[in-house]
């Protein structure tokens, strides 16, 4: 709980006759200063042991020709053992975030010392193997203690193990995102947060792009996994997936229209390129028919404009000029925005509104920039455009207010 948060908000209640000075002075007293201080020095060890693991690997990196390859690797495996059983013993001593620090100690010297294995007898890798091993560890103890700092490097070592892998080996490692998706997504789906399941999706959705980028596949069928994060979101039982699915297929099918508009409306046109309509279309009509029937199922029937952004529009080109498709991707993308904005004013709910804002602003922003770039002279261009931003953003954050002063937001 936020003291100062609690303190602001107590004194109006206080103002509207709901409790007194004295009863909010109790209230705020259950509530000590210690628990936040605690928070605070939880972190340095976290911090020492990443300064500490950035050192060890510095090491390994540099060149240890005063040392022999076997006493290099004997060290790392002393430290490595050394830090896990620290680690053990500061936790059951109830030191968590200690024996946390340590334990992930452990982990980075374990990747470490997988590395000087490969360096010491010339092991030569062919794919991202090697991230797979260094994860198991963390996959262990994240499920042992449901620590979130495992889960973070689960993740930065799986989504950053493909990364390498495309970079490094031009090939997509199909077991590393197996592996996210179950250590990752099977710990989200067991112990549900909104943060981590966030971080889920926005990680699934790189894994997407990324295998649909060294496959060299038309990058339009990562607008169509859009559309299927949003449609999953009407569909998924646990609840904490919701709204990410909603909000980031919301935003990859938004982008495409925003880039669409961009470059249907300028020379890059006649570097478009299409999907295989017999492969795409079929897909797309299905993900519509779930939509449909998930939003009609979830009393939702009557929003069926939030299907506009999804709409493939973009085959239009086969019929009529870019310029005119890129027009109606203009259209559609304020019409959609607009709707956003009234249902978040509706609802009064201060994420909607936040989100129809944010939306509203891009697609003024590339309208403007779009059409008066080639004739306005460039200081009166950016002079102009921050003032209308500035305006524009005052008026809705405005209008925000006036709908959430009676009360706050009821359907966040």
């Amino acid at each position: 709980m936020n003291k100062k948060w609690m303190r602001k908000e107590g004194q109006k209640w206080i103002a509207d006759n709901i409790i007194s000075e004295d009863q909010l002075d109790l209230i705020l007293a259950r509530y000590p200063d210690s628990e936040d201080n605690g928070k605070v020095t939880g972190v340095l060890p976290i911090l020492a042991s990443l300064l500490i693991g950035i050192g060890i690997l510095s090491f390994i990196a540099s060149n240890w020709g005063e040392i022999s390859p076997i006493a290099r690797l004997s060290l790392l495996i002393v430290f490595m053992l050394g830090f896990y059983y620290s680690g053990e013993r500061y936790l059951k001593a109830g030191q968590r975030s200690l024996g946390t620090s340590l334990n992930l100690l452990g982990i980075i010297t374990f990747g470490a010392s997988i590395i000087l294995l490969g360096q010491t007898f010339n092991l030569n890798a062919v794919d991202a193997r090697l991230f797979v091993f260094w994860s198991l560890p963390a996959i262990f103890y994240l499920f042992r203690d449901r620590h979130k700092l495992y889960f973070f490097l689960i993740g930065l070592l799986t989504v950053g193990g493909q990364l390498y892998s495309i970079s490094e080996f031009q090939s997509f490692s199909y077991l590393l995102c197996i592996v996210f998706i179950i250590a990752v997504g099977g710990f989200v789906f067991l112990y549900p947060s909104t943060l981590k399941s966030w971080i889920f999706t926005i990680g699934l959705s790189t894994q997407v792009l990324m295998f649909i980028t060294v496959k060299d596949i038309n990058l339009l069928w990562f607008f169509l996994f859009g559309f299927a994060l949003f449609t999953s979101s009407l569909w998924v039982e646990k609840r904490v997936f919701k709204q990410p699915f909603n909000r980031l297929g919301t935003l990859i099918g938004f982008g495409f229209a925003y880039g669409l508009y961009f470059l249907l409306t300028n020379e890059f046109s006649s570097d478009f390129e299409l999907p295989n309509p017999y492969l795409f279309i079929p897909v797309l009509v299905v993900l519509f028919a779930l939509s449909v029937v998930g939003k009609r199922q979830e009393n939702l029937y009557m929003h069926a404009w939030e299907l506009l952004i999804f709409m493939p529009f973009f085959y239009l080109v086969k019929v009529t000029e870019p310029l005119i498709v890129g027009i109606v991707y203009l259209i559609i993308m304020f019409v959609y925005s607009g709707f956003k904005l009234a249902e978040g004013y509706r609802n009064e709910s201060r994420s909607q509104i936040n989100f129809g804002i944010v939306l509203f602003l891009l697609v003024c922003l590339m309208g403007y920039f779009n059409l008066a770039w080639s004739f306005m002279p460039k200081s009166i261009f950016f002079l102009l455009g921050g003032i209308l931003l500035f305006i524009l953003n005052a008026f809705l954050q405005r209008k925000k207010k006036q709908i959430l002063k009676n009360g706050g937001p009821h359907h966040d």
